[in-house]
């Protein structure tokens, strides 16, 4: 009976083992680590910016916005799946940027990672376009997730 049993567990490991690398998703992966790596960068980037303007400084330059942030109001963020952060002051407002090429153009997981942000934080104030600051239309070869501090009415 003991054998029987045997049998029966080792031929249901196989399955296991063999099926089961069939149902494993490579980009929903990917897409999950690159969400929560990009949504704790923006929260990093959010909470030093928030904090120098607590102290009474003015917002940072675009020019020298590191330096002016970090190290004395946080740590600066490591860079996302081949992103790079970045920082902007314009007529619209002021934002922090995650951007760079995609490898498969829209359908790319960091793409859908980046959209899938946009409940997280509150509407207007995050979007995903082809280039910072909210311009560019829908991602096609490369990726932009802007993040506003200071928007002006639109």
């Amino acid at each position: 009976m003991n054998i029987i049993q045997a049998i029966f567990a080792l031929a249901l490991m196989g399955m296991v083992v063999a099926g089961g690398i069939q149902y494993v998703n490579p980009s929903a992966m990917t897409k999950s680590r690159v969400a929560s790596q990009a949504d704790g960068g923006f929260s990093v980037l959010e909470g030093a910016y928030r904090s120098r303007q607590a102290s009474g400084a003015a917002a940072p330059p675009a020019d020298g916005w590191q330096a002016a942030l970090f190290p004395a109001f946080g740590t600066m963020p490591a860079a996302v799946s081949g992103l790079s952060w970045s920082y902007g002051v314009q007529a619209e407002g002021v934002w922090f940027c995650l951007s760079g090429p995609l490898s498969r153009g829209a359908a790319d997981p960091v793409a859908g990672a980046l959209t899938s942000l946009a409940s997280r934080r509150p509407e207007g104030l995050y979007e995903v376009t082809r280039n910072c600051g909210g311009t560019g239309g829908e991602p096609a070869g490369s990726v932009a997730a802007t993040l506003w501090m200071q928007r002006a009415a639109q």
